[in-house]
């Protein structure tokens, strides 16, 4: 028997019908089979479908932001960037108040996969340019970069070249969306954001 359903109900049909093909692209079966039920107006029988492939579309958002890597079989580094703008103490004060630490890759993986998550930008890499703060200072000591976190040596630097050059007082590390190296600024200059790292047991 036909069902007429509301004007209100008709006009979200376009909408979500977008949603859940932009979604199934995933090839996930769940998300398909939901957009091929909305697609044919079964919407009784779409409604779990509708509820995964929202759990899904969150996720995506999350994951778009965040980048796992395994440091040992059992444990778990997550690194996430947060675009909000601070200075490098800004910065280190929100990563522990999130449950986490300001991000100190340790090798040329994590430091990749942090480029990864703040992405490249295609404009000049001539300043101002973005910045995104990781851990690294050398306030202490001038040229001595340490872990902004727990005062200990770095074990790995992947500085751009020229860098750092203490340029006008520059004592805390950044990365940026237009080069991949490290470079030095202003500890209480307000970057476009920060990395923090969150440690799975």
């Amino acid at each position: 028997m036909f069902h007429p359903r509301t004007p209100q109900a008709l006009a979200l049909v376009p909408v979500v019908v977008v949603v859940a093909l932009l979604v199934a692209e995933s090839h996930s079966f769940p998300t398909q089979h939901a957009a091929q039920q909305i697609i044919n107006n079964d919407f009784g029988a779409a409604q779990l479908g509708l509820s995964i492939v929202i759990n899904q579309m969150a996720l995506l958002r999350i994951l778009n932001e965040s980048s796992i890597i395994n440091t040992t079989p059992t444990r778990h580094k997550t690194y996430r960037v947060y675009k909000h703008a601070a200075t490098h103490p800004q910065a280190v004060q929100a990563c522990q108040q999130l449950g986490g630490r300001l991000a100190l890759p340790t090798n040329q993986e994590e430091d990749l996969q942090i480029s990864r998550i703040i992405g490249i930008s295609f404009v000049s890499a001539q300043w101002p340019f973005p910045v995104y703060w990781i851990s690294g200072s050398d306030e202490q000591e001038e040229g001595n970069f340490i872990d902004s976190v727990t005062g200990q040596s770095l074990n790995y630097i992947n500085y751009e070249a020229g860098q750092p050059d203490d340029a006008g007082g520059e004592d805390c590390l950044h990365k940026s969306t237009v080069f991949p190296g490290w470079n030095d600024l202003p500890c209480h200059y307000k970057g476009e954001g920060y990395v923090c790292e969150f440690m799975d047991e």
